[in-house]
């Protein structure tokens, strides 16, 4: 099986100011997802502006003294797209392609071997349910075939950082006192700004869908959650514009060391006192069957 999420979009970063829109980036016939420039300035992970931590922030005697390591979780890119069973651009590799941007599934999971949660993934299709042309809810072929990404940042983590670059993902030591659930909330809201549904909605992202001549919900992207009888769909919160042979590596990096960070810092007394259940699964009073 073989993935061209970002498909060398790097490319027009270096050449904006001699391209025009609309102009082939990719010659014809290449599986690469980012295959026109156009004029739109995509949102990036974390902001604008991502502050950077000191170089001690792992180091002082401050964090390492507060800092007790607990659970070990991992963040992950995914794509799916091109396979053996289908040479046409689907699933999200075909998202990208339509849109002209390079998209990916952002997460986290505890599970070492991540092709367990591939496995989870192809089983619900996640991100398949979409809206057709004529305005009907549909499912798009190809969100079977989910793949993990290399996330290849350019700069290293801090020392004593307890981020690590590991094998198709980040690996995160959380603090004791800090729950899975709640990292991985903390990354996402972090991450917001670049949520693809969210961007859709946007004067950005309808002006862009405009130039394309397509309606920005045919982009935007659900899952329909299976409960032997029982069924839930959910609009999907955790597809980025991310490329993860670029600088945004770097900043996702940067952003679970910052989470990490200001968690151990910051006296338990005034954290926020937020509840990480899930509602798809049933955890909270309002859920209801769909």
């Amino acid at each position: 099986m073989t993935n061209i999420i970002d498909g060398d979009a790097e490319i027009a970063e270096t050449t904006r100011s001699r391209r025009t829109p609309m102009s082939r980036l990719l010659p014809e016939g290449s599986a690469g997802a980012v295959t026109h420039w156009v004029e739109t300035q995509w949102p990036r992970v974390g902001g604008v502006a991502l502050a950077p931590l000191p170089k001690d922030a792992f180091t002082d005697p401050a964090f390492t003294e507060r800092y007790k390591p607990g659970m070990l979780t991992a963040i992950y890119a995914a794509g799916c797209g091109f396979d053996h069973a289908s040479t046409g651009a689907t699933g999200l590799v075909g998202v990208a392609r339509r849109l002209l941007a390079a998209v990916h599934k952002i997460s986290t999971t505890t599970q070492t071997d991540l092709r367990s949660r591939l496995r989870e993934l192809n089983v619900d299709r996640y991100g398949a349910l979409t809206t057709s042309a004529d305005g009907y809810p549909c499912s798009n072929l190809g969100f079977d075939t989910w793949m993990m990404q290399h996330i290849l940042p350019v700069g290293r983590p801090l020392p004593g950082s307890p981020v690590a670059i590991g094998d198709r993902c980040l690996t995160v030591r959380l603090p004791a006192d800090m729950t899975a659930r709640e990292f991985d909330k903390q990354l996402a809201a972090r991450m917001s700004n670049a949520r693809l549904n969210t961007w859709l909605d946007t004067a950005e992202g309808r002006k862009h869908c405009a130039i394309l001549g397509t309606a920005p919900a045919e982009f935007a992207r659900g899952t329909t959650y299976r409960f032997n009888g029982g069924m839930r769909r959910s609009d999907d919160a955790e597809i980025y514009f991310f490329r993860p042979k670029s600088d945004d590596a770097d900043r996702l990096l940067r952003l679970a060391e910052a989470i990490v960070h200001q968690h151990v810092m910051t006296p338990p007394a005034r954290r926020a006192r937020i509840s990480w259940r899930s509602r798809s699964q049933g955890t909270r009073s309002d859920f209801r069957s769909e």
